[in-house]
């Protein structure tokens, strides 16, 4: 994916993401996120579980928050998903 379109999309949405902003996303505001994008795309909210998942996988060097580098997995993730369900 193009830097010069992804990397602004990253920016913005780990801002957004990032409620006290102290720089990292942590549990708390991942939670907040993930029922975000589960709602506008009517699926039930996240659960407990699903949003510790999603933290133990993405926080790559297990400090208990994400930098921007590990929360892009998921932003791209997230892109590419929402492209396919334009296709």
């Amino acid at each position: 994916m193009d830097e010069q379109i992804f990397g602004p999309i990253v920016d913005k949405t780990f801002q957004e993401a990032d409620k006290n902003s102290n720089g990292f996303v942590e549990k708390k505001e991942l939670g907040l996120l993930i029922k975000k994008i589960r709602d506008n795309l009517g699926f039930p909210p996240p659960t407990e579980k699903d949003i510790k998942n999603e933290m133990k996988r993405l926080d790559k060097n297990k400090d208990g928050k994400l930098s921007k580098e590990e929360f892009r997995v998921l932003v791209k993730e997230i892109t590419m998903f929402s492209i396919d369900q334009l296709e």
